[in-house]
Formats: structure tokens, sequence, C-alpha cells
């Protein structure tokens, strides 16, 4: 049984203010005219890319002529038979990291993660064929018939003359 005196009274909600502190500007509160700061709203983070920003053009990596670097096709032989030699996985990538450039690195050691895993080995790679094109002043471009797995590929090679000596910026291997 319940008495009239144990009725309990009318509940009030009280909305709580935002904790978020005020800020100068139009967009911090999106347009919304109640005041609430949306739910995607993350306090702390920020989304910027600071690479674009970051290089120095005094203390960053410098380009280099091709007058200023080795010569590009006895130094190409020798870095492919290397590269190929990764992509094998008989070498560590680590070897050729300051001559690669890192989304380069990155797959050749990728390709090499997969070799390793084979158990069927092969001849050593090598260079059958190596021809170069200067496009423009400390940059080479290579195309070469490689010895790759028992297997004749096509490589093409985009390497770009920094800092005194020639990086692979780009390869593909067919």
């Amino acid at each position: 049984m319940s008495r009239a005196g144990d009725v309990p009274g009318v509940l009030h909600l009280t909305p709580v203010v935002a904790p978020e502190p005020e800020a100068e500007g139009s967009d911090w509160r999106r347009g919304r005219a109640d005041g609430v700061v949306p739910e995607d709203y993350v306090q702390g983070s920020l989304a910027v890319d600071f690479r674009q920003d970051a290089y120095d053009s005094f203390f960053g990596p410098q380009a280099t002529s091709t007058a200023e670097l080795p010569e590009a096709g006895p130094w190409a032989d020798r870095m492919l038979r290397a590269v190929l030699e990764v992509c094998a996985g008989s070498r560590p990538v680590e070897q050729l990291s300051r001559w690669m450039s890192g989304d380069v690195r990155d797959r050749v050691a990728r390709r090499a993660q997969l070799a390793r895993r084979r158990t069927v080995r092969h001849r050593p790679p090598r260079v059958r064929a190596l021809l170069t094109c200067h496009p423009a002043d400390g940059v080479c471009e290579l195309s070469a018939v490689v010895v790759l797995d028992g297997r004749v590929r096509a490589l093409a090679v985009r390497m770009s003359g920094v800092d005194g000596r020639w990086v692979i910026t780009a390869l593909e291997l067919g």
C-alpha cells in the first residue's frame, strides 16, 4: 500500500553546459545555433601533414647534376644485380636502403619476404642487357633484361641524383 505522502515529486532535467572552452571563429560550432559541439569532434587531435613544410631547401636533400654523379651504366649494373639478389631473398634489403627511396625499398622488401618463403632456389640473378637514357639533368632511366628465379624478365628503373649519389626512385619488374 502506498500513501499519498510517498509519491515522488516531478523529475526536472537540467542540461549540462558543454565543457569545451569558448573559441573564436565561425567553424568551431559548425553553424549550430544551440552551441553543442558535434559528436565527431575530438579534442586534442589535428590532422596536419607537415611533410611538405619539413623540406628544407638548404639542409634537406640536394639535387645533384649528372656531371657530379658516377657514370650511370656501370653503377646501375652493379646496383641492379644487388636489387635482384634482394628480390631473390639472398641479400637483406637494409644493405641497399641508402640507394633506394622509401616506397621502392618497401616494395622490394615485400618481394624479398615472399621469395624467402619459397624453397626452390635457382641460379643467382643476372643482368643480361642494360640501356640507359638521361631525360633530364640528374635523372637516368634504365631498361634492362634480367634473369630472376630462372625466368627472363623486363626491368624499368628511374634514378635521380641526390646528395652526390644515384637514388632509385622508381622500379618496375615485369
